[in-house]
């Protein structure tokens, strides 16, 4: 019973995926204004929250798929740290105590990850209802971003680096080719998450800048009776 549900939440979160690279590229994309978000959509399986990425057009559909393809590099990179935890303790190169940091890594940069992508798919949005999102997105995607750049350099507890590439070398009668691989692919993931995601911070103002006046138009300024407009 136990693989068959694994199996079927496998699938259906992998579904999932496909069908928002699928929407990704569709020609005809919904209009901005017309986004349903009582629909509930997303994470897979759970469905928390509205994301779709077929429901913007143009630099606002890439900046959400950029997005998109940042938090699913990290959370591939997190089940990678798991995988390679599980391999270093098995060869005695870790204490067994470094799995459970793992999965609580999983624990909290998953969640935090696609808060990330939530804040910064309803700033591209334009959500009347959420005029701080934006704010909030660059708060939140400075601090990952800091944080993926930590992780990738570093070599403490679970985190496996650039740093731990020298040590392994260093290790007397060499390191296992696979743990070298893996270390690799961690430090990758996290550099393309922080590049990705500092790009994605910086040019969220250039279309909110663009989007703000048409959006959200100015009120009007109060009249004072007697007194000329140009005057005040």
């Amino acid at each position: 019973i136990m693989d068959f549900v694994a199996k079927s939440v496998g699938a259906n979160a992998l579904e999932s995926v496909k069908n928002q690279f699928a929407t990704a590229t569709t020609s005809a994309p919904a209009k901005q204004d017309q986004i349903d978000w009582t629909n509930f959509n997303f994470p897979p399986c759970i469905h928390l929250v509205h994301f779709s990425i077929a429901e913007l057009q143009g630099k606002h559909k890439r900046f959400v798929l950029n997005l998109y393809i940042a938090f699913l590099i990290i959370v591939g990179v997190l089940l990678l740290n798991i995988l390679s935890t599980i391999v270093q303790v098995a060869s005695k190169d870790s204490p067994s105590i470094e799995i459970l940091y793992a999965f609580l890594n999983f624990i909290i940069f998953f969640p935090a990850s696609m808060v990330n992508l939530y804040l910064g798919y309803s700033s591209a949005c334009r959500r009347p209802s959420e005029d701080c999102t934006m704010l909030w997105y660059r708060i939140c995607q400075a601090i990952l971003c800091i944080l993926w750049l930590v992780f990738s350099f570093i070599y403490a507890g679970c985190f496996d680096g650039w740093m731990r590439i020298s040590i392994l070398k260093d290790r007397d009668g060499g390191a296992p080719k696979f743990c070298i691989f893996l270390t690799v692919l961690e430090a990758v993931g996290y550099s393309a998450s922080c590049i990705i995601g500092a790009y994605s911070g910086i040019r969220v103002s250039y279309f909110a800048s663009e989007d703000l006046e048409s959006k959200f138009p100015a009120p009007p300024r109060p009249q004072i009776t007697g007194i000329p407009y140009s005057l005040y």
